[in-house]
């Protein structure tokens, strides 16, 4: 709880290691909750950078991003920034993008996660993908991971905005609370994609069949796959719209 607004969900053993002493939270009622005293945004997000520097130290997070992204109030508007790596071992829900690149023939664009990924290394994904960082638009995320993870300038393409989805599962991290903006591009014949960040170890097109088949033997991440099936719903849709119309 920051103020009175629930933003997370974690286990009791985390939540201990957080309120030892010197800490700027107490349990009440089972809910990890700020210790009385002036809160604000500013405030708020020196809490949470405490509680990742905690859990860094214990070993529970992992790895360091050094990204911060927003975290949310059950309301919906961002009441304070969080270091990336700690969302999932805090249960705070973060949002991204994934991108769906069609060729001219209508295959799709698949990455492969590079291998050192803590989170579904070597599983494919969506051309690019990845977190909206604290202040940004879902848009101007999705340009930065489409040239990041695919060298791709969307200046002057096509991009459809698709459905908005929202993905909770357990993770090695901890849990993964995601809500997922799905866009889809079509490229031309051309287009031959370049890995900028290291975070790809290789690309492949896949028919629709094929990323069907593959998304069916968990090949893909969850989110890729939902962006996937999400493409190829409102592809059909369209063609049986056109077929109605024409009938």
């Amino acid at each position: 709880m920051l103020d009175t607004t629930r933003c997370g969900w974690l286990d009791p053993d985390t939540a201990r290691r957080l309120v030892q002493p010197p800490s700027p939270f107490r349990l009440d009622h089972g809910a990890l909750a700020l210790e009385p005293g002036p809160s604000d945004a500013q405030a708020r997000t020196q809490a949470l950078a405490f509680a990742a520097q905690r859990l860094h130290q214990t070993g529970i997070v992992r790895e360091w991003r050094s990204e911060q992204l927003d975290v949310y109030g059950e309301d919906g508007a961002a009441i304070a920034t969080i270091e990336r790596a700690a969302c999932r071992p805090l249960g705070i829900e973060t949002r991204s993008v994934q991108l769906n690149a069609f060729t001219a023939d209508g295959s799709m664009w698949a990455a492969r996660r590079a291998p050192h990924k803590l989170s579904d290394p070597n599983r494919w994904d969506n051309l690019a993908g990845g977190m909206i960082a604290a202040g940004e638009s879902a848009w101007q995320a999705l340009e930065r991971e489409a040239y990041e993870e695919g060298g791709l300038r969307l200046a002057g393409l096509a991009v459809m905005r698709g459905a908005r989805l929202r993905v909770q599962r357990m993770v090695a991290e901890g849990l993964m609370i995601e809500t997922v903006q799905v866009f889809d591009v079509q490229l031309g014949a051309d287009f031959a994609p370049t890995n900028q960040d290291g975070e790809v170890s290789a690309f492949e097109t896949l028919t629709p069949g094929a990323a069907l088949d593959a998304v069916e033997r968990g090949e893909f991440t969850l989110q890729a796959s939902l962006a996937i099936l999400d493409a190829l719903r409102r592809s059909l849709r369209a063609q049986l719209t056109d077929v109605q119309v024409r009938s």
